[in-house]
């Protein structure tokens, strides 16, 4: 089953289109902040990948996103593989618990538990 429309329709409304490398690649948004690509092999898709940057995302925009996930009716897939439905509470918590949001709430605390992690291996 391929990604709804209603996924390209909210980028779109929410991030805008953005500037893409490939001609197999749309872009919504700007790489170097919150957005969203769909990779085609021969006009299918094959991969899409959300990216949320924690540092600028507003609530209401990424509620707006998810209602166009939860209407194609996909699951979201966080950085540990595991699925989250495309909710705000869902996705917030799966926020909370990600490697982005260690480091966006407190940087020396998130580089200090990396060094640990390399001492301990």
């Amino acid at each position: 089953m391929q990604p709804s429309e209603d996924i390209e329709r909210a980028a779109l409304d929410v991030l805008g289109k953005g500037a893409s490398w490939s001609s197999d690649i749309d872009v919504w948004g700007d790489e170097d902040s919150t957005c969203l690509s769909m990779v085609r092999d021969e006009g299918r898709v094959v991969e899409v990948l959300f990216r949320v940057d924690l540092r600028n995302i507003q609530r209401q925009d990424l509620a707006r996103l998810l209602d166009g996930f939860q209407r194609a009716r996909v699951l979201l897939v966080d950085e540990t593989a595991q699925l989250h439905e495309p909710t705000l509470a869902a996705v917030l918590q799966a926020l909370q618990a990600s490697t982005a949001w260690k480091y966006v709430t407190d940087p020396r605390a998130f580089f200090a538990s990396l060094s640990e992690r390399h001492r301990r291996h």
